[in-house]
């Protein structure tokens, strides 16, 4: 499945907003450099993020910006390190404030002279709780449970949770916000730069996990983007004009909250409607080409129905008088033969052939015709008693070639065992036509490969040019001319029709004068559990 709009707007969000995240710790470590404090607070109003938490944050965008450019599932080294780096750091503070023994102050060591004089600029305790998270985020980015769990995305919400409470607590002058747990309030900065790595670590992997499911362009998806915004915003909005509102002695306490509620009341149920409205026209429109698609399918049902009766009554019809020419043909080369010279028997047997090679044409065309009208229901079927069968009716021509046909023991599958018979029957018809000077050595066998069984035929034959691979299981398609190898070229693409009607594939892998192998699947039947 390709990207959508949304994954592909998130992917190229993720790479700018790394690089935001650099650019913001470049001017904080370059404030730091030329002793400028609006550049390392932005305001004097705010503590100034620590040199060495500029450093961490140049190094989670550096491995932010690569993880953000990879096309691969695999984990990259840079992103790796890049991680390890930031945990040991975050580790560190975290060991430092828990054990009173431990005295590291490694967050003193970039420029200690204006660290301790413009203090206190430590690194906060929070914010060291997130360097952990976030380095755990880097380090299993590309880690994914079978069921689609990704453990990264959990310390990446941990991580934008703290920051936007922190960021709350800046807007709104909440001390205990920015402070909690911490001696020291977390920096303005670093908690724009912690919520900008949030954003872009989910945006850098949109196509998976908890992202999947707000990026896709399913209906949740859409309804996903639509409110995703206005739960974040509209909460904002209101906190900020109610707190404005009571500052400067508009509302008394009692009725700021109630107009709050009220407010949001309003506005979320504004909120759904639009959505419920949108969803509901979206609705409509699916099941009225829901409506077209029935029609449509009924009408082709209809039509289809039709065509396989004009086809098998238009080739009954054909087969009667192409069998009295044949036969007629045979009884004049018959009672005419001393009358007529070498030339007129040799024209009178082209058009024998040619009457035959017609009726085996019309034959096949039934056969391919028949795979899904004529087909019995899927049942238990063993494919032991399949390939018996197929060896059975070829039991004249394994004879005359001296094939040895082998197998390995087959499984019991749910199919129509008349068709699998046919497909095993043309495979080893086709290695013993296709054979080369050694008499033909044939292996049947097959394997489980989780939910199906994976059948092979292979032979020791003239072998396929690679180019052809694709070409043999369509109609008609014949790599040889009927002076070498007699037939219709249809055998194998009855075989391609019979295996996806009973829900696998069928390839080949061959080597010309090394002999083929001819693989298909087959579901494998569900086992019953007491």
């Amino acid at each position: 499945m390709g990207e959508t709009a949304s994954q592909i707007f998130l992917q190229r969000l993720s790479r700018r907003a790394s690089i935001v995240i650099i650019l913001i710790a470049g001017l904080v470590l370059l404030g730091w450099f030329l002793h400028v404090p609006a550049l390392k607070s932005g305001s004097s109003k705010f503590m100034s993020m620590n040199p060495f938490t500029a450093v961490l944050f140049i190094l989670i965008g550096i491995a932010l910006c690569r993880a953000s450019h990879k096309s691969k599932k695999t984990a990259d080294a840079g992103v790796l390190i890049c991680g390890a780096i930031v945990l040991l750091g975050g580790a560190a503070k975290v060991v430092d404030e828990c054990v009173s023994s431990i005295e590291l102050n490694f967050d003193q060591w970039l420029f200690p002279r204006e660290v301790s004089l413009y203090g206190p600029n430590e690194i906060a305790m929070n914010t060291a709780i997130c360097f952990v998270a976030c380095a755990l985020g880097l380090l299993l980015l590309d880690v994914e449970t079978r069921r689609g769990f990704r453990p990264a995305q959990v310390f990446i919400l941990l991580v934008g949770s703290i920051a936007l409470l922190v960021l709350i607590g800046y807007a709104y002058h909440v001390l205990p916000l920015y402070t909690l747990g911490s001696r020291v309030p977390m920096a303005l900065s670093s908690a724009i730069c912690f919520e900008l790595f949030s954003v872009t670590a989910l945006s850098a992997r949109p196509g998976r996990g908890l992202m999947q499911a707000v990026t896709s362009d399913t209906t949740g998806g859409t309804m996903a983007r639509r409110l995703l915004p206005a739960a974040i915003l509209i909460p904002l909005i209101l906190c900020a004009l109610r707190f404005s509102s009571e500052k400067h002695g508009f509302f008394e306490i009692e009725s700021g909250i109630s107009l709050y509620a009220f407010a949001n009341i309003v506005l979320f149920a504004a909120v759904i409607w639009w959505n419920a409205k949108l969803l509901f026209r979206a609705e409509q429109a699916r099941l009225k080409t829901m409506d077209e698609l029935k029609r449509t399918s009924s009408e082709l049902q209809s039509s289809n129905a039709e065509l396989q009766q004009f086809a098998y009554v238009a080739s009954h019809d054909l087969t009667e008088p192409l069998r009295m020419i044949a036969s007629y043909l045979e009884l004049l080369n018959l009672h005419a033969k001393k009358k007529l010279d070498a030339e007129e028997l040799e024209f009178i047997g082209y058009a024998v052939d040619g009457a035959r090679r017609m009726q085996a044409l019309i034959q096949d065309l039934l056969a391919y015709a028949r795979v899904d009208t004529r087909a019995r229901a899927m049942a238990p079927t063993d494919c032991e008693n399949a390939l018996a069968t197929a060896v059975a009716n070829l039991k004249v021509a394994i004879k005359e070639s001296q094939a040895v046909v082998e197998h390995e023991p087959l499984p019991v599958v749910d199919g129509d065992e008349v068709q699998l018979t046919q497909v095993f029957q043309n495979l080893i018809g086709n290695a013993i036509k296709f054979r080369g000077a050694a008499p033909p050595k044939i292996h049947v066998g097959a394997r489980r490969d989780g939910n199906r069984w994976i059948f092979h035929v292979r032979d020791n034959g003239i072998g396929i040019d690679a180019k052809n691979f694709e070409r043999i299981f369509v109609l008609f398609q014949r790599l040889h001319t009927r002076q070498e190898y007699p037939g219709t070229g249809m055998g194998l693409a009855i075989c391609k029709k019979i295996i996806e009607r009973h829900g696998g594939r069928i390839w080949v892998e061959s080597k010309p004068g090394e002999g083929t192998t001819f693989f298909f699947t087959i579901p494998a039947k569900e086992e019953a559990h007491p």
